[in-house]
């Protein structure tokens, strides 16, 4: 399968082009400069241009977005966070505008449990749950994106998936610190996208079956957000941060 991987940048994208490189052909995207390997191809551009999204989807069978900034943002802080959300507003517009327009079936979101930072931690939530995003910029910019995505899914006949990432770590970073219910480590995320790939919904004529919602965490004791969801689609986390719940370093995280 040939798939596009924005923000090439990012750690996101990076762990997702080592899971996916030696079985699939990558297209990374961003607005600098990144090495993307022997195993990927690299396109400058910016998904705010429509025609270099159109270029970045062209002889594609599927589009992961992980929505990640650009890292060139401006430094100006209102310019910065204008931008913000409109790399994830009418930037996702004009890449899956794109994607529907060159037949890819097969689109995918990186969006975010943090949505859902404003209930207590003593209670278990699944995709049922309503979120309440904050106004924290990259909240609510992952959040927008996350909605144009569903209206995708609502007029055209193309599959989209959400995952709703936890807060992207690596196991061996956080040793020795006290246990977060939201971690994900960067690898379980990248495992997340291989495993979305195999849905094709896109003949669905229902576009509630079209569109899906998982979240996306580590299985740990006692956790906050549920991932039976994911599991129906085999996402099996293996870096679960067992050493951070063992002994004290657990106490107090619920």
């Amino acid at each position: 399968m040939k798939i596009l991987v924005t923000g090439a940048a990012s750690r996101l994208a990076k762990a997702v082009a080592v899971e996916l490189g030696k079985d699939h052909e990558l297209r990374l995207m961003d607005t600098v400069l990144v090495d993307a390997g022997a195993q990927a191809q690299f396109m400058q551009g910016s998904i705010l241009n429509p025609d270099d999204a159109w270029r970045a989807v062209r002889g594609v069978d599927a589009v992961i977005h992980t929505c990640e900034p650009p890292p060139d943002l401006p430094m100006d802080t209102l310019k910065r966070e204008q931008m913000m959300i409109d790399y994830a507003t009418r930037g996702t517009h004009n890449l899956f505008k794109a994607s529907v327009e060159a037949g890819v079936k097969k689109l995918l979101y990186a969006g975010t449990l943090t949505i859902f930072n404003a209930y207590p931690d003593d209670v278990y939530i699944t995709e049922l749950w309503k979120p309440f995003p904050s106004p924290e910029i990259g909240e609510i910019a992952k959040y927008l994106g996350e909605l144009t995505c569903r209206e995708f899914a609502r007029d055209y006949m193309v599959t989209v998936t959400c995952l709703r990432l936890g807060r992207l770590v690596l196991e061996e970073e956080v040793k020795g610190q006290k246990p977060d219910l939201m971690w994900l480590d960067l690898r379980d995320a990248a495992q997340a996208f291989r495993c979305a790939l195999s849905r094709d919904s896109s003949n669905n004529v229902w576009w509630t079956n079209r569109w899906r919602l998982y979240h996306i965490c580590a299985d740990i004791p006692n956790p906050k957000f549920l991932i039976d969801g994911a599991a129906q689609m085999e996402y099996k986390p293996t870096h679960n941060f067992q050493a951070n719940y063992q002994g004290g370093l657990a106490e107090g995280t619920r």
